[in-house]
């Protein structure tokens, strides 16, 4: 499932819940008094800032005198919406690879906290467009699917787009790499040159955590794949797709294990030192 068809299917159930509501004559405040909630739960789960779990479907479909039929479908889609593999083939198929980054966009926008761990290339959202469009250009990237030279461009327009979230203050972005991550020649020397630099320059603003592992720290999970949590959702990206976790145990492990990630990483001044070793480590290769 791409992640715009992910965002239509979170949409599916939000709109059936309110319709339930709707029908049954009920405001939001006398849903939530009749469940025992918080209102502001019932205006989260209607506008999709909130996954119901099983339970809250079944005391929802229960309060508006909802059918059997009714909360079966409801749990079916949510079973849809907690855990969704979608191939790069399928999702640069439906969505371009441009609608890809578009449809991230989006996501981004609608979250009060990003949290990203990148083991072997720098962030998305920090790249500079020369590293983002050299690294579309690896074997594995858009062109191996078709795509063309056009779409790359739009999509790292599309990237640079991202990155406003970075200058938001309502925004809470936190962005965790081992030092590996800073010195993979997935780019050109010149190219990773200017994207270290970028990275010193970034690592000051006030909604930005930059942390680095160094090389020397020992790290506390698996660091097997890169993995982006988005308040109540998932993206876990490999080389042929992404998987995107909604549900709310699978949510909570991955945010236990950023937290750990966190713990091992150098910020501020620490994290420069790493960035200025790693520039220092292209030597010659930069001229």
């Amino acid at each position: 499932m791409t992640t715009s068809a992910y965002q239509r299917e979170r949409r599916r159930l939000a709109e059936a819940l309110k319709a339930l509501r709707v029908g049954a004559g009920l405001s939001g405040a006398r849903l939530a008094e009749m469940l025992g909630w918080q209102q502001s739960k019932v205006s989260k789960i209607e506008t999709r800032r909130q996954l119901p779990g099983e339970d809250d479907i079944s005391a929802w479909v229960g309060a508006t005198g909802a059918s059997p039929e009714a909360a079966s479908n409801l749990l079916a889609v949510l079973r849809g919406a907690r855990i969704e593999y979608a191939s790069w083939k399928d999702a640069y198929r439906e969505s371009g690879a441009d609608g890809v980054q578009a449809g991230i966009l989006e996501i981004e926008a609608g979250s009060a906290r990003i949290a990203e761990f990148q083991p072997a290339f720098i962030s998305g959202l920090l790249q500079t467009a020369e590293y983002a469009r050299e690294l579309q250009h690896l074997p594995c990237g858009p062109l191996s699917y078709g795509r063309d030279e056009d779409e790359i461009g739009r999509m790292v327009a599309e990237r640079m787009q991202r990155q406003q979230v970075l200058y938001q203050p309502d925004k809470q972005v936190q962005i965790i790499m081992l030092e590996g991550a800073l010195r993979s020649r997935v780019v050109s020397a010149q190219t990773l040159a200017g994207q270290l630099d970028r990275l010193m320059s970034v690592i000051g603003l006030a909604s930005l955590e930059l942390g680095i592992i160094p090389f020397e720290a020992a790290v506390p999970i698996w660091p097997t794949a890169g993995f982006r949590l988005y308040d109540d959702l998932v993206i876990e990206e490999s080389v042929e797709g992404e998987n995107q976790v909604a549900d709310s145990e699978l949510v909570a492990r991955y945010g236990k294990d950023f937290e750990l990630l966190r713990e091992a990483a150098n910020v501020g001044r620490d994290a420069v030192a790493v960035i200025r070793r790693s520039f220092d480590s292209l030597g010659a290769d930069i001229g």
